[in-house]
């Protein structure tokens, strides 16, 4: 009976082990070229002491950055989006913002953000922040109050 060459059993492993080593290093650079955009909408005013319980975990950044006393989440939209690609999200008011995912490196993300109330610009800025990072972005007025932007990326 013909012996097995022993050269045939040791490259195959090392096969093996190479292509999986080529999988997963194909994987966190395909995870790096989406991001996933979250944007919240929060009307903040002076009418009422109330909170949104949606509002839990923020609660105190909030109250620290903004001298308001009421808070209500009034929208929230996520898009997954690739680096490069423009995704559009709707405010109140007539009001959009428009988010592009620009590269970053590691676990960091930013984030080419445009603001605008029908034709006219109301802020251009690039966020930069780590994966799974939120910027609150106080801004444009909105019935007796201001609206507060909560903008994600993962």
């Amino acid at each position: 009976m013909p012996r097995p060459d022993p050269r045939g059993r040791a490259g195959a492993p090392a096969l093996s082990f190479f292509l999986l080593l080529l999988l997963l290093a194909a994987v966190p650079s395909e995870a790096a070229d989406t991001v996933t955009v979250d944007v919240g909408a929060v009307y903040a005013s002076n009418e009422g002491t109330s909170i949104d319980p949606a509002l839990g975990m923020i609660r105190g950044k909030l109250r620290s950055m903004f001298n308001y006393t009421s808070y209500r989440m009034l929208d929230r939209q996520r898009r997954s989006l690739s680096v490069g690609e423009t995704g559009e999200f709707e405010l109140p008011d007539r009001r959009s913002m428009r988010a592009t995912p620009l590269p970053a490196r590691g676990e960091k993300v930013r984030l080419s953000i445009r603001i605008s109330e029908g034709p006219r610009n109301l802020l251009t800025t690039t966020l930069g922040l780590r994966r799974g990072g939120m910027v609150l972005v106080g801004g444009p007025p909105h019935r007796s109050g201001v609206l507060i932007l909560i903008i994600s990326a993962e």
